[in-house]
């Protein structure tokens, strides 16, 4: 016969000749000499090729094995017996990773501080009632020591100060709420370093509220520039940077180091040392990339739609040079969470185009081509986008060098749209 041996990476065919009444159990100890059979930690057994298990101990003339029959020798694997339950019991079973209901709570403590938020506007104005809100949310943190509830604390309390310093809207001038917008962002900020402090901050929504608050103080810095899109094209251009400037930003957030290997005649001393904790380190700069991808998403967006309801062939062309980058870079990302909000925001982009187009009066022919170009290419992604994958490194190297052209492109049309070239041609 002959007795194929199987465990791990060790693979092994010997032929035997055994008498019929020894059993495997007795040729075993000399079989490991003959083929070396690696030590492990469970016992050995044999099988059928097609699986069926063989007795060990049971004499081989009476396991009805014929001569040049096959044998497998395997490291024994343990199989859980099924467990068999009747309708009751399989929901029963089916449910216990589903009896967590905390959120229900968490979510119960969010109404009664909105309802307490309402309730205050009626007697003071809306600042007030929002702070209100947030002192509400802060104590409920503190005391509960939820990071849950500590992770809206910075963006209505930011809302609150940025209505405060701004005034009253019927008397809001530009530079009124730029200057909202940056007490908002610092109080953000603020109450970040104070949830970190505390041990409440989650990184996820550290990273988001610091860089929403980043993007959008760079925005309203376009206040001071003479287009009326100018907050927006900012935003757009300061978005455009960030997504450049994730990977550096994340993984120096997270400590985490390329390792530096020495040279040719070079001491072994100067080679970095090894991080222990390298995997929480790489799940933190993951969840640092997810953050600010969402971030952006959420700030370009509305950017891009407020720019396009201007209409104007400058606005569509950084429309499709935003769509472009962003959406052959969000196509190289590994991890779903920054690829969906990147995509979102390409999509937007291709949205911003179009309406750009139907915006403008009397638009070009080429403007027209050039949005029904883009649209036609998002309309049919589920036909082509299969075919990606399949792509030439070649084909792959072109699409980069597309994605850098329409970064590059990008960033005068957004500077020009925000009106800075006009406002240096006015000295």
């Amino acid at each position: 016969m002959t007795v194929r041996v199987s465990a791990v990476s060790f693979h092994r065919d010997i032929d035997l000749v055994l008498p019929t009444s020894s059993t495997f159990a007795e040729v075993l100890p000399e079989l490991a000499t003959f083929v070396d059979l690696p030590r492990i930690h469970r016992p050995w057994e044999a099988t059928t090729v097609g699986g069926a298990p063989l007795d060990m101990h049971t004499p081989l003339h009476k396991l009805k094995l014929r001569d040049g029959a096959v044998i497998v020798l395997r490291p024994q694997e343990s199989i859980e017996p099924p467990v068999v339950r009747d309708a009751a019991e399989s929901l029963a079973a089916a449910a216990v990773g589903t009896r967590d209901t905390t959120g229900l709570a968490h979510l119960a403590s969010f109404a009664g501080v909105l309802g307490l938020a309402v309730l205050a506007g009626m007697f003071t104005s809306l600042p007030v009632a929002l702070g209100v809100g947030a002192l509400a949310v802060f104590a409920l943190a503190v005391l509960s020591r939820v990071s849950t509830l500590f992770a809206p604390l910075p963006g209505v309390a930011a809302i609150s100060v940025a209505c405060w310093v701004a005034g009253l809207p019927g008397a809001w001038e530009p530079v009124d709420v730029a200057l909202g917008v940056f007490a908002g962002a610092a109080t953000a900020c603020a109450l970040v370093v104070l949830g970190a402090v505390l041990g409440l901050a989650r990184p996820f929504a550290s990273a988001c509220t610091v860089t929403l608050s980043v993007l959008l103080s760079i925005g309203a810095c376009g206040v001071w520039l003479p287009s009326a899109q100018a907050p927006a094209a900012l935003t757009v251009l300061a978005g455009l940077l960030t997504v450049l400037s994730t990977p550096a930003v994340a993984t120096r957030a997270a400590g985490l180091k390329v390792p530096r290997v020495p040279t040719a005649g070079e001491a072994f001393a100067t080679a970095d040392g090894y991080q222990p904790d390298v995997d929480e380190r790489s799940q933190r700069a993951i969840t640092l990339v997810a953050a600010i991808s969402c971030a952006v998403a959420a700030s370009m967006l509305p950017a891009l739609f407020a720019i396009a309801w201007a209409g104007g062939a400058w606005v569509c062309a950084l429309a499709v040079c935003t769509a472009g980058a962003l959406g052959i870079y969000a196509s190289r990302h590994h991890y779903p969470v920054p690829r969906a909000a990147l995509v979102t925001a390409a999509l937007g982009a291709v949205c911003a185009c179009a309406l750009a187009v139907a915006r403008t009066d009397s638009p070009h022919p080429v403007a027209i081509a050039v949005a029904l170009l883009v649209t036609l290419t998002a309309a049919t992604a589920a036909i082509w986008v299969r075919n990606v994958p399949e792509l030439e490194p070649t084909t792959v190297v072109w699409f980069e060098r597309a994605e850098t052209a329409a970064i590059i492109a990008a960033l005068p049309l957004a500077l020009h749209v925000a009106g800075l070239f006009a406002l240096i041609r006015g000295l």
